[in-house]
């Protein structure tokens, strides 16, 4: 039996296809630093299992093949977006970009910035403040987390504040605050605990399932409390379910499945 190979993202964000190929569906986004499995090479693509279970497709030159690293110690990027310099200033050349979410080693630190290098080894710096921890998890924190990323564009597959889908955006939300979610909304169903099946039982943070036609669960939001649902339609909005307030949303309330929780 082979040993087991390794990979690890080498940019801010990059596409999971369905094939390898940058002609067909995009499943999902993998992030800086994420740890891949790798399982075979066709041309410039590289099928890989990510972090959070899904197998797929990643261009080549956006990852980096080496033995399995220790990211125990790793510092996590809590800015929505953020740029790496190649020197400790923000007039220094930029090496890379980033995202909240995700992890980079400390190398050392300096005046109120970090050096932190990539998986090929380049080195940049960021500022600290860029990885200041997020307040202890309760489900008002968690909200008012999810409610600094009002206004981002909706992107099938993604999972990044440059972009995100209903489920992409759920499970960067919860991971942020040390929960793990698998990626689709239908698994993220399967996982959560049941509260209800009146829209308007579900408490802040909770999450809201929607199914588009029959039962398969196609949406997911966040509850905020007296039916209103933060959730990705377009870019990421808040919504009602109730039929007299301003927010309301017909097809939300018609797709509605029922509440569950990880809280």
């Amino acid at each position: 039996m082979q040993p087991t190979s390794y990979a690890y993202v080498n940019v801010s964000c990059a596409n999971l296809y369905s094939e390898a190929s940058f002609h067909c569906e995009i499943n999902s986004q993998v992030i800086l630093w994420e740890e891949l499995t790798v399982l075979e090479t066709q041309n410039d693509f590289v099928k890989v299992i990510t972090e959070d279970g899904y197998t797929g497709w990643v261009n080549s030159y956006q990852i980096k093949k080496t033995g399995k690293v220790n990211k125990s110690a790793f510092k996590i990027v809590t800015q929505s977006l953020v740029v790496f310099h190649k020197e400790a200033t923000e007039s220094s050349p930029i090496v890379r970009d980033g995202a909240a979410g995700v992890s980079i080693p400390v190398i050392t630190e300096k005046n109120g910035w970090l050096q932190t290098r990539f998986p090929d080894n380049q080195k940049g710096w960021i500022k600290e403040e860029s990885t200041l921890p997020l307040p202890k998890l309760s489900r008002q924190n968690l909200v008012n987390y999810a409610l600094s990323f009002l206004g981002v564009t909706y992107i099938w597959g993604g999972k990044t504040p440059r972009g995100f889908d209903c489920s992409g955006y759920t499970q960067f939300i919860y991971n942020m605050f040390g929960i793990k979610l698998r990626r689709d909304a239908g698994m993220q169903f399967e996982d959560a605990a049941f509260i209800s099946k009146n829209p308007l039982d579900g408490q802040p943070g909770d999450l809201i399932f929607f199914a588009e036609s029959g039962k398969k669960i196609t949406h997911v939001g966040f509850c905020l409390g007296q039916g209103k649902t933060l959730h990705t339609q377009g870019m990421t909005r808040i919504n009602s379910l109730v039929e007299d307030d301003r927010l309301f949303n017909r097809q939300l309330l018609d797709n509605f499945v029922e509440i569950r929780t990880f809280i």
